[in-house]
C-alpha cells in the first residue's frame, strides 16, 4: 500500500468517527446536523475522487473516461465542502446565491470538460491543467474565504471576539493547504480539511454548551465558573427585567421571549466590546467588565438609553434595573461585590416600580 492509500483510508475513518458523533449529537439542530454530515461526506467524495484519478493518471487509455469523470467529481465536490461547512458552523441568511454560485460553477466545470479549458486528459490518460484552471482556484478559494469569514463572525456575534481555538483552527487548515500548494506531491488537503472539519465541529459543540438557548449570551454555568477564576480588577453589572412576570402573564411566553432576546442583544450591543455578557436566571442578566473599567457609568448610561428609547416605542418594552459594583481582584473581595451589586440593582428596581406607581 502507498503512502497516499494509507492517508486516504486514515481520512475515511476519521469522517466515519465524526459522522457517528454528528449523528448521535442529542444538542444539535436537525439543520446543523444535516449540513454537518454533508461536509463530511463532500470531503469523502472529493478525497476518493481525487485518489481515484491519481490511480488513473496514465493508466489504459480506455480508461480516460473515468479519469475525466474523477477529476470533474473532484473539482465539482471541492468547493461545496466550504460552502456546507459555513452553512453548518454558522447562521447564512441567504443560503440561496451561494447555492446558485456553486450550480453556475458545476454547470460551467462539465461544459469546461468537453473543451479542455480547466483539465485535460490526453491520448496517454496523462492529467493536464487547461488555460482557466485559474478559474476553478478562484472559486475554491473564494470557498474557503466564505466560510472563514462567516464561521469568525458567529464566534464574534457571540463572543464579540473570535475563540482562540478557532483561529488555531484555521492557521492549522492554511498550512496544511500551503503544503499542498507548495508541494503538490504531497497530497494532504483533504486530509487535513477532515481534520479542521471536526475541531471545528467540537468548537460549535462548546458554543452551545456555553451559550444560553433563548438569548446567545453566555449561561449561568460560564458565569460561575468566569467568577471563580476571576483574579483581576473588574466591574460587576447585575440586571433585573421589571414586572417580566406580568408580560408573560398577560401576552404569553412567545411575547416573553422576544423581549429577553431584544434586551439580551442590547446588552451585548452595549458591553460586549468590555467583557462577558451573561443571563443567569429567568429575567436576569450580569456583565463582568474587565476591560476599560472606567467606562463602566459610561456603557451603563448608554444601555439606559437604549431601553428608555424601546420603551418609547413600546409600551409593553420592559424597563430594566441595573446595580454594579467594583471588584478589586482579591478573593475575599468577590462575594460582599456581588452582593453590593444586587442591593443596588433591587434599590434602583424598587425605585422604578414606586415612580410607577405614583
Amino acid at each position: 500500500m502507498d503512502i497516499y492509500s494509507a492517508i486516504v483510508i486514515i481520512t475515511v475513518l476519521l469522517l466515519a468517527v465524526t459522522v457517528t458523533d454528528i449523528c448521535t449529537n442529542r444538542i444539535i439542530s436537525k439543520r446543523t446536523r444535516r449540513n454537518s454530515v454533508l461536509v463530511c461526506f463532500c470531503i469523502g467524495f472529493a478525497i476518493f475522487f481525487e485518489w481515484a484519478a491519481l490511480k488513473l493518471d496514465g493508466a489504459d487509455s480506455s480508461l480516460i473516461f473515468l479519469h475525466k469523470a474523477a477529476k470533474l467529481c473532484e473539482f465539482c465536490f471541492a468547493p461545496v465542502i466550504s460552502a456546507a461547512a459555513a452553512m453548518s458552523y454558522s447562521r447564512i441568511k441567504r443560503p440561496i446565491p451561494v447555492i446558485a454560485i456553486l450550480a453556475g460553477h458545476t454547470i460551467f466545470e462539465i461544459i469546461a470538460l468537453h473543451f479542455g479549458w480547466v483539465i485535460s486528459i490526453d491520448e496517454n490518460n496523462i492529467y493536464h491543467r487547461g488555460n482557466l484552471y485559474f478559474i476553478y482556484i478562484l472559486v475554491f478559494s473564494a470557498s474557503i474565504i466564505y466560510c472563514v469569514v462567516s464561521v469568525i463572525r458567529e464566534d464574534v456575534r457571540n463572543y464579540t471576539k473570535p475563540a482562540p481555538v478557532l483561529m488555531a483552527t484555521l492557521i492549522f487548515l492554511a498550512v496544511g493547504i500551503g503544503i499542498q500548494i507548495a508541494y503538490s506531491d504531497i497530497r494532504v488537503d483533504y486530509m487535513c480539511v477532515a481534520m479542521a472539519n471536526y475541531l471545528l465541529y467540537n468548537h460549535r459543540n462548546k458554543m452551545i454548551f456555553q451559550l444560553d438557548g433563548l438569548t446567545r449570551l453566555l449561561n449561568r454555568r460560564c458565569y460561575e465558573k468566569d467568577i471563580e477564576r476571576l483574579n483581576s480588577s473588574a466591574v460587576f453589572i447585575n440586571m433585573d427585567v421589571n414586572k417580566f412576570k406580568e408580560i408573560n402573564d398577560t401576552f404569553g411566553h412567545t411575547t416573553g421571549d422576544y423581549y429577553l432576546k431584544s434586551i439580551a442583544e442590547i446588552i451585548r450591543r452595549n458591553y460586549g466590546r468590555y467583557g462577558s455578557c451573561y443571563r443567569t436566571g429567568g429575567d436576569e442578566f450580569c456583565v463582568v467588565m474587565t476591560k476599560h473599567t472606567d467606562m463602566a457609568q459610561e456603557c451603563i448610561s448608554s444601555f439606559k438609553a437604549d431601553i428608555d428609547k424601546r420603551c418609547s416605542k413600546d409600551v409593553v418594552f420592559p424597563n430594566v434595573a441595573v446595580g454594579y459594583a467594583y471588584f478589586d481582584g482579591s478573593n475575599g473581595h468577590r462575594q460582599a461585590v456581588l452582593e453590593q451589586a444586587d442591593e443596588m440593582m433591587y434599590s434602583v428596581k424598587k425605585e422604578i416600580k414606586e415612580g410607577k406607581q405614583a
